[in-house]
């Protein structure tokens, strides 16, 4: 795929997620019947704009593709209208925010089964078939051995044992193991992982495996030092696929935002736009199937990511409502209010810091 077409692929994707994120605040405000100023796809200056003749709902399209919005009654301000939001329940309003969120999972969850479905001929298990060159695992995992668990985390398929192998191994240090001619050896740079693998019918908690590191943009990963069976396609098998790979990109999303509290991942990790774009270019070159799978990824992270009790998103403002369910009463509309605003300018700026650094990041 050419640079163009990835470009326009990724411009279309976050389109197409943006509006599918709004449609559902959308959606669920008409079911409602919470009163609707505008539908918007895209921020700046107005391209398109028709206005509904029977609800009085302005439908734009604007310059840039970088956000979107649902302006509904009474969203910021107490009004008259009986149809504003803020005179519907708390309940319904709790579905209206957490609607685009929602959809968003709901599309992630829809790539995965194509990334699933494209991939049919090569699904793998967990079953070690032989180990590469100079593996230092093999000196506690044995072929044949169906790997359960990693650090105590559950994997169903190759892909969620690559992640988990990859981020499980934190910190390197040196070891020594005996080989398998009964000498010690001694292993540098690797990290000490717990596997649970079934055995001859029998489940073994493997500790302190050795598992090699590398360091990728800054940040220690194991790498995985074995290959696995693929396993045929069967209707329990793609279930299972999808169920995986849904999991799996929640978990990357869970994993990436801890790092960011560890220290692990620090804000240069962090990308927008831009450099999602380049992310996809690379993607790209290794097949229209992982751009659907980083498609889903990016779906997943948009839906989670609004869902989040951060202020100025959608889970800022769905905790605002909890705390409105358990008090009985809305806090103070003026010092909610202040408090998006805030956070708001603090997400801006974080975003343009992230558009600087990535811009830069192309030509640098």
């Amino acid at each position: 795929m050419t640079v163009f077409l990835t470009i326009l692929f990724s411009v279309l994707m976050f389109g197409f997620l943006i509006t599918i994120h709004e449609f559902g605040h959308y959606l669920f405000a008409r079911i409602f019947k919470v009163g609707i100023h505008e539908f918007s796809i895209g921020m700046g200056p107005k391209i398109l704009a028709r206005t509904s003749k029977k609800t009085g709902i302005q439908y734009s399209l604007r310059l840039l593709p970088i956000g979107g919005y649902v302006s509904m009654v009474g969203e910021d301000e107490e009004v008259a209208d009986e149809n504003a939001l803020h005179k519907k329940s708390v309940w319904q309003r709790l579905l209206i925010m957490a609607a685009g969120g929602i959809f968003n999972l709901l599309v992630g969850i829809v790539l995965c089964a194509v990334f699933v479905f494209m991939t049919l001929n090569s699904l793998g298990s967990t079953k070690i078939v032989k180990f590469t060159d100079n593996a230092t695992t093999n000196t506690y995992l044995l072929e044949n051995d169906v790997i359960k668990e990693v650090n105590g985390h559950s994997v169903l398929t190759s892909s969620e044992l690559s992640f988990r192998v990859m981020w499980e191994a934190k910190e390197a240090t040196d070891v020594t193991v005996k080989n398998a001619d009964g000498e010690s050896v001694t292993l540098k740079g690797v990290a000490l992982v717990d596997f649970t693998v079934e055995r001859d019918g029998e489940v073994l908690v493997i500790r302190d495996v050795p598992v090699t590191m590398s360091v990728e943009e800054g940040i220690g990963v194991g790498a995985q030092d074995f290959y696995v069976y693929r396993e045929e396609a069967t209707f329990g098998s793609v279930v299972r696929h999808i169920f995986a790979e849904v999991r799996g990109n929640v978990n990357q999303v869970w994993a990436t935002l801890g790092g960011l509290f560890t220290g692990r991942v620090g804000v240069q990790h962090m990308s927008g736009p831009v450099g999602i774009t380049e992310q996809m270019t690379q993607v790209a070159s290794q097949g229209y199937r992982y751009l659907v799978y980083f498609a889903a990824l990016i779906a997943v992270n948009l839906g989670l990511l609004n869902l989040l009790p951060i202020p100025a998103l959608d889970g800022g403002r769905i905790f605002f409502l909890l705390i409105e369910a358990i008090r009985g009463k809305p806090i103070d509309r003026n010092i909610e209010g202040r408090i998006h605003a805030v956070a708001l300018m603090l997400l801006l700026g974080l975003s343009f810091f992230i558009l600087i650094k990535d811009t830069l990041g192309i030509f640098f």
